[in-house]
């Protein structure tokens, strides 16, 4: 009431100063609407909701520097087969390299052949494979090796349906369905057992992504997570920086962190009125939520569309990411231009809201691992936060979004989905609303964000490859596969049902461990995913509203924070 007369008195100030012959020269109505506003808030105790904060824009501070410099450094680790003279010697001879390609991605012994070389022709393993030639150093003599090879392997991916999970096993079976088969620069292993050992290591990592060395610094940031070894010691390099991305972005138990996420619902509401599920069935809806909600529960800022539209590029361009440079320059570059220039955006937004002293303050408490300039740390935790945060959680809602309609996501091995007693809509969102966790873990097992993930064989291993034992010396390539192991039957019985009941869900390895199975899994899965409670709620968040449903969120941590370690 005392509000309302307020108002009132306002608009009766206002009409007075209107009739007024000499106006003064600060309008009533406006002090009286300040003063009313101020009062309020001094009376109500309102604060200002963090995401509506007005926007401050701040000059970069001392030793920031230049993103752009960054993406544009010299190139590191460039194999002489992918130098530019032979990228040359690949499009002279395309329709060579094409017709030899095509045979080998339809035909399993012919690709066989073309990776690893024939019992057939002498010395063809170390002169006329891509086995060979890595072994060799990839060398520019034998660069041609590469040509017809990573189109064969383009070719295979087209015919499996666009699939991973497909190539996968379709590449499995060429080489005998045993427990290692090559790929890239590198062997590949598969089963529950092989991937959980490695997972419960320390792990040895290069700059390497997708069994291939990664294009760095312009594809790549350097010194991401992914690319850093974990030795067990806690003042090593992988070591310092997850403890300071937990403690400065991922820390479920921070008061801030839990009221950014409680807050999610009524900002995704503002933004998507009126919700229907099939609403989702547009992907850039999807991306522009989760990349607000990851950006928001980050840094407690509810980013703009434009914003939004820069980072689903950490979804959309996720095809590049497994291209190696001989490839990337075959294509003149375009994918990794397409890369750089999301860097660039997705670094400006954080300068764009004033948010560079968070780094800074980070890269102070890194100590001898801080970076120069400044802003090479803002590139690196930002690709991680785009990379798995943004484009992981992205996977992971489109695909729950297609299962509750009973749709075979996109780029899914449709062959190996069966959605079992769940046959309709009803029945899908029925069980989803029982136990929406139990909905998207199984969901994710099936159908997982990241599939695989390389490492380094740490010491000379024996390996069966097409039925011929081969030494594989430390230091090569090793690709250990989540997604078929998500799917060994010796673990999961019938692997290809939708089953969101079955008894040992937790122990899935969908992000890069038994991610829910206990309060020690951070101990037994050393890389186990640091956003993985964030992703949860965030897939829950969103299809909660699609739904209109509602369940508790950062609950996943509460329930084992008493005994779980925040950081391992």
């Amino acid at each position: 009431q005392a509000i309302l007369a307020r108002v009132k008195q306002w608009l009766i100030g206002c009409a007075a100063w209107r009739s007024t012959p000499q106006r003064p020269a600060v309008c009533v109505c406006a002090s009286d609407c300040c003063l009313l506003l101020s009062e309020t808030r001094r009376n109500t105790g309102a604060v200002m909701p963090e995401a509506t904060q007005p926007l401050v824009v701040k000059s970069n501070p001392p030793n920031w520097g230049s993103i752009t410099e960054v993406v544009n450094a010299p190139l590191i680790d460039v194999s002489p087969d992918s130098w530019w003279i032979s990228v040359f010697g690949m499009w002279i001879t395309f329709p060579l390299n094409l017709i030899q390609g095509i045979f080998g991605g339809l035909c399993s012994c012919i690709f066989v052949c073309i990776s690893i070389g024939t019992c057939c022709i002498p010395c063809s393993e170390q002169c006329c494979s891509a086995m060979g030639s890595v072994m060799a150093g990839r060398p520019l003599y034998l660069a041609w090796t590469w040509w017809r090879y990573v189109l064969a392997g383009l070719i295979a991916l087209v015919a499996n349906g666009a699939s991973r999970l497909a190539l996968f096993e379709w590449e499995w079976r060429a080489f005998g369905s045993g427990q290692w088969w090559w790929h890239g620069e590198g062997v590949w292993c598969w089963s529950y057992q092989d991937c959980t050992r490695i997972l419960k290591s320390q792990q040895v990592r290069n700059s390497a992504f997708a069994c291939v060395r990664a294009c760095i610094p312009d594809l790549f940031a350097t010194n991401i997570l992914i690319f850093l070894s974990n030795d067990g010691n806690p003042d090593s390099q992988w070591a310092t920086i997850r403890r300071a991305l937990h403690e400065y972005f991922l820390n479920p138990a921070n008061p801030s962190y839990d009221s950014r996420i409680q807050q999610l619902p009524q900002l995704i509401a503002q933004d998507w009125p009126n919700p229907k599920l099939e609403d989702m069935n547009d992907a850039t809806l999807v991306q522009k939520l989760v990349s607000k909600c990851v950006f928001f529960v980050m840094f407690g800022k509810w980013i703009d569309n434009s914003d939004a539209d820069i980072l689903t590029g950490w979804r959309t361009n996720a095809t590049f990411f497994i291209l190696p440079r001989l490839v990337q320059r075959f294509l003149f570059n375009y994918g990794i231009n397409k890369v750089k220039k999301l860097r660039e955006g997705t670094v400006g937004i954080v300068e764009k809201y004033g948010l560079q002293e968070i780094f800074v303050s980070m890269n102070a408490s890194l100590g001898k691992y801080s970076r120069t300039p400044v802003v090479k740390l803002c590139d690196e935790i930002m690709y991680v936060i785009g990379f798995a945060g943004i484009g992981g959680t992205s996977a992971c809602v489109e695909s729950c979004v297609c299962f509750l309609q009973n749709k075979i996501p996109k780029e899914s091995y449709s062959a190996a989905i069966n959605f079992g007693f769940y046959d309709t809509p009803a029945k899908m969102i029925a069980e989803y609303k029982r136990d929406p966790d139990a909905y998207i873990r199984e969901t994710c097992r099936m159908d997982p964000p990241v599939t695989s993930a390389t490492g380094v064989l740490k010491e000379m291993t024996t390996v069966t490859l097409a039925g011929r034992e081969y030494m594989m010396p430390a230091g090569i390539l090793n690709q250990y596969v989540v997604s078929m192991a998500n799917r060994d039957p010796m673990v999961f019985p019938e692997p290809e049902v939708f089953n969101p009941n079955r008894m040992n869900l937790t122990s899935a390895l969908t992000w890069n461990g038994a991610a829910f199975s206990g309060a020690a899994n951070e101990l037994e899965y050393p890389r186990i995913c640091p956003g993985r409670y964030l992703s949860m709620d965030i897939a829950k968040v969103i299809l909660n509203h699609a739904l209109y449903w509602n369940t508790p969120l950062n609950d996943g941590f509460k329930a084992k924070s008493d005994t779980a370690p925040l950081c391992c």
